[in-house]
């Protein structure tokens, strides 16, 4: 199980509210709300993590862990609850792997993913959605919108990581 929380995220709830010309801040957890769906969304249709967040996955132990990438840093390795020196691990692209004699039932990860500039495409793809979602708040949204699909398709991933 990975939980997440939110770092800085792009685009920001001021640039939402620019782009929807809004300026009120009686709405702000309902917008930041959308703005996080939209870029959800987004991560889902790439296959990959937009918004750099803090991430904590914990589950069984295996000698590979796909963590949800792009991930930046690890910041600790447990191990049954005990914590791993680096030289225990290493990450090779978004997969943690462990040493030939670490061994265990149980493991917790915590690493930060994401990139640290959003690629203006990106971004105004999901700022694209966002606002629909704002514009239509009774609407089922069943797919991002044609134009979000479009900026985001150079940045899909294919296929199984």
């Amino acid at each position: 199980m990975t939980e997440r929380t939110y770092g800085n995220f792009q685009p920001t709830l001021a640039e939402f509210k620019n782009h929807i010309r809004l300026t009120t801040t009686d709405m702000d957890s309902d917008l930041e709300l959308k703005l996080k769906a939209a870029i959800r969304s987004a991560e889902h249709y790439i296959g990959a993590i937009i918004a750099q967040s803090s991430f904590v996955y914990t589950g069984p132990f295996a000698k590979t862990l796909p963590l949800e990438g792009p991930v930046k840093e690890i910041s600790s390795v447990k191990v049954d609850g005990n914590t791993l020196e680096a030289s225990k691990y290493q990450l090779v692209g978004d997969v943690l792997k462990f040493a030939d004699d670490v061994t265990g039932e149980a493991v917790e990860v915590n690493y930060t993913a994401g990139p640290g500039q959003v690629e203006p495409d990106i971004k105004a793809a999901i700022l694209l959605h966002a606002a629909a979602l704002f514009n239509n708040p009774v609407d089922s949204v069943e797919t991002l919108p044609k134009a979000s699909t479009r900026l985001l398709d150079s940045y899909r991933t294919w296929g199984v990581k």
